[in-house]
């Protein structure tokens, strides 16, 4: 939970370094060493991981194209690490709604209609990439989340930077390689390039790119927002001891849909922030002390390839990058939420 001592500037710092970044523990996954899940073998068991399910490290099946996800029993704004946005001293202190800040489960309910429907294709080549999201919040800041309100989220592409970004960023590059949609990533954790705060993170699939939020209380049909980054992650909470120790993987949670929608518009009035310059409200994403943002992975670059493989591994770009929040003509928005209750289904494209 957030420090009294914090600035609301330092909050917000924090808060968004968490929400960010697929990071990939080392370049190499995608090919030595990368976390991917037996989608062939035993689904059901392996997606719908209870807290004492492990796994080790299996190959891919080549023919599980597409990851289906159904999702219910959303949370809004629980914690990650050391975010607590709405709680006592965050950006936006509600504290006759959020009582902790200590586990990702600890969010108040988005509603009893709240789920998730969405469809990930690796790499995105058929464009059947999409996803549909309802909540309710339980808070009111600004116009555009009222407290009792019930807001659609809709994916409408899985580019990078939007046409009205004030300043574009540089795709992050392990997710640049498969269009920023992919299937068994490793994401946040105890890593170099990382906040040791944040669980780590055992994705089936991630995304980033842009939503439209409307508003559909009673029926209305009202858009609020039609160009907000998002990004979105299937994963579990991996137990990193077991990792690091013995690369296995030993979930410590169910599965879970985590989805960000953030916009941070520059040289707009913002609630107990002020006006800030594009530079400024997309250094929170993450923040400029982050370690991730000028270092690799902990390798000693190149790795050579052991024999009788040949060639080596170069240094890989740094795992994390500046995101585009900053947008103008977009309002102030910033959502996160959980989706529990997950059925996550491998199929291939042509729905077999």
């Amino acid at each position: 939970m957030a420090s009294s001592k914090r600035s609301p500037e330092k909050i917000l710092g924090v808060i968004a370094s968490i929400f960010l970044l697929s990071f990939a523990i080392v370049a190499t996954t995608q090919g030595r060493s990368q976390l991917v899940f037996a989608q062939g073998q035993d689904e059901n068991s392996m997606i719908n991981m209870s807290s004492t399910s492990s796994s080790i490290l299996p190959q891919p099946n080549a023919n599980g194209t597409l990851l289906k996800v159904e999702a219910s029993n959303g949370l809004f704004e629980p914690a990650a690490g050391l975010s607590n946005v709405f709680g006592p001293k965050g950006l936006f202190p509600f504290t006759d709604v959020f009582k902790c800040g200590d586990a990702l489960t600890c969010g108040v309910s988005a509603g009893n209609d709240s789920k998730f429907t969405g469809t990930f294709e690796q790499g995105n080549p058929n464009k059947m990439t999409g996803y549909e999201a309802t909540y309710t919040s339980p808070v009111t800041y600004g116009p555009h989340q009222i407290k009792g309100h019930t807001y659609k989220i809709t994916l409408t592409d899985t580019v990078w930077n939007s046409p009205d970004a004030a300043l574009p960023t540089k795709n992050a590059e392990f997710s640049e390689l498969v269009n920023n949609v992919g299937f068994n990533q490793i994401q946040h954790g105890a890593s170099h390039v990382d906040r040791s705060d944040v669980p780590q993170l055992s994705d089936l699939a991630f995304l980033y790119g842009h939503i439209k939020v409307t508003d559909i209380t009673n029926g209305n049909n009202t858009e609020v927002a039609k160009d907000i980054f998002t990004h979105v992650m299937v994963a579990h909470v991996m137990d990193e001891k077991a990792y690091y120790r013995n690369m296995r993987d030993e979930a410590k949670s169910p599965t879970l849909v985590l989805l960000f929608g953030v916009n941070i518009p520059n040289g707009v009035e913002l609630p107990g922030v002020g006006k800030l310059t594009a530079e400024k409200a997309q250094s929170f994403t993450p923040v400029s002390s982050d370690p991730s943002l000028k270092n690799p992975p902990q390798f000693s670059y190149p790795v050579k390839m052991d024999p009788p493989r040949e060639g080596d591994v170069k240094e890989p770009a740094s795992q994390s990058v500046i995101w585009p929040v900053a947008n103008p003509k977009q309002p102030l928005y910033f959502t996160f939420l959980v989706f529990q209750n997950v059925d996550a289904k491998w199929t291939s494209a042509g729905g077999q």
